[in-house]
C-alpha cells in the first residue's frame, strides 16, 4: 500500500512538472528605441509614430517603439554604429557607406525615370533592395524597407542651356555633394561642380559664388531655397531615399508573430511614403510655378533617352568606387 502510493505521488508530481513546463509564458516586454533624422512635422517621422502605435496594438503592449526625431539620438552616421551594436534598436535614416560602399548602390544617378520605376528597384525582390539588404545583414543590420523621400533636380538663378541635351555644356556652375556620383553625373550632364558645404550653399546662389545646386526634391527647393533659385529643371536624376532598420539579433530574438506585426506595419508605411512622395512633388512643382519659379519638365522619352545616356556613360565611371563586379551586375540588371 505504501509503495502504490508512493508511485502516485511520483506520477503527480511529474504531471505538475509537465504542466508547468508546457504552460504558455507571457513574453516579456520589449521596448526599442527608434531613432528618426526628420522634424516630428515631417511625413517620416510621422509614419514612425504611426508604425509605433499599430505595433503596440497589434502586439498588446509587448513591444514599446519610443520614437527619437531630428536627429535627437545623433546624425544617421552614428546612429547607424550604434544600432550595429544594440544600443539604439532601431532607425529611419539615410546609408552611411563608411563601412561598405555597397551601400551607396541606392545613391546611383537614373537608377528610375518615373515613381512607378524607382518603388520596384527599391522594393524586395529587385537587385538595387536585395544588394543593400545582403550588404546590411552581413554589418549585423536587418533591412526592413526603404522609403521614398523624392526625386532630385536641378535649382538654379539661370536657366541651363540646352537642358535636354546631355552632352551640352550647360553655361552653369552648380554645387553638388561631395559624393563622386554626383560630382560623375552632373558635369556628365554639362554641369561644372563645386563642393561647397550644404550649410553655405544658400549663401552661395545668392551671392553668385554658384549659379545653383543639384541635390534636393521639388520640396527643399521650394521651402529652403525658393527665395533665392529662378528655375527648377525636374531632372528627376537622383532620388532620396532613407531605410528602416533594426538590429539583426533583436529582430532574430523577436517571435514570428512579432516580427510579422513588426514587418507589416513597416511595409504599409513603406507603400505609402512612395505615393505620397509622388504627390508631393507634383504639388511643389505647382507651387514654385506660382512663385514665379519657371519649371522644366521632360517627356517619358526624353526622361528615358537621359537614363540611357547617363547610366552608359557614368555607371563605369563608378567602378573605380563600388568595385568592377557590383557595377557590371547593376548594368546587366538594366539591360
Amino acid at each position: 500500500m505504501k509503495k502504490a502510493k508512493r508511485f502516485l505521488l511520483l506520477g503527480a508530481a511529474l504531471l505538475l512538472a509537465v504542466t508547468v513546463g508546457t504552460a504558455p509564458v507571457a513574453s516579456a516586454k520589449t521596448t526599442i528605441k527608434v531613432a528618426g533624422i526628420s522634424p516630428v512635422e515631417y511625413r517620416s517621422t510621422q509614419s514612425l509614430y504611426r508604425i509605433a502605435e499599430k505595433v503596440k496594438e497589434r502586439t498588446d503592449g509587448r513591444i514599446e517603439m519610443k520614437v527619437f526625431p531630428m536627429n535627437q539620438l545623433g546624425d544617421y552616421t552614428q546612429v547607424f554604429e550604434e544600432i550595429r551594436r544594440g544600443t539604439i534598436e532601431m532607425g529611419l535614416i539615410f546609408l552611411p557607406s563608411q563601412f561598405d560602399v555597397t551601400l551607396e548602390l541606392g545613391s546611383m544617378p537614373f537608377l528610375a525615370e518615373n515613381y512607378t520605376q524607382i518603388r520596384q528597384a527599391l522594393s524586395p525582390g529587385a537587385f538595387v533592395c536585395d544588394t543593400l539588404d545582403a550588404a546590411l545583414d552581413k554589418l549585423g543590420v536587418k533591412q526592413l524597407r526603404i522609403f521614398g523621400e523624392g526625386f532630385i533636380g536641378l535649382g538654379s538663378t539661370k536657366k541651363p542651356e540646352k537642358p535636354l541635351d546631355p552632352k551640352a555644356d550647360k553655361g552653369l556652375l552648380v554645387r553638388v555633394a561631395p559624393v563622386a556620383v554626383y560630382k560623375y553625373m552632373a558635369e556628365d550632364m554639362g554641369f561644372r561642380t563645386t563642393t561647397i558645404p550644404y550649410a553655405d550653399t544658400y549663401s552661395a546662389i545668392q551671392t553668385g559664388v554658384c549659379d545653383g545646386w543639384i541635390g534636393g526634391s521639388s520640396q527643399i527647393n521650394y521651402q529652403v531655397f525658393g527665395d533665392v533659385i529662378k528655375h527648377y529643371v525636374a531632372y528627376d536624376s537622383l532620388f532620396d531615399q532613407t531605410t528602416m532598420m533594426i538590429n539583426k539579433k533583436l529582430w532574430e530574438g523577436l517571435s514570428e508573430e512579432d516580427r510579422t506585426v513588426l514587418q507589416e506595419a513597416v511595409d504599409a508605411e513603406a507603400d505609402l511614403s512612395f505615393q505620397l512622395c509622388q504627390q508631393e512633388d507634383g504639388d511643389y512643382l505647382a507651387k514654385m510655378r506660382e512663385r514665379g519659379i519657371e519649371v522644366t519638365t521632360f517627356t517619358d522619352a526624353e526622361k528615358a533617352e537621359m537614363a540611357r545616356y547617363i547610366r552608359a556613360r557614368t555607371w563605369p565611371k563608378l567602378k573605380e568606387r563600388l568595385g568592377d563586379d557590383l557595377v557590371d551586375r547593376l548594368m546587366e540588371a538594366y539591360q
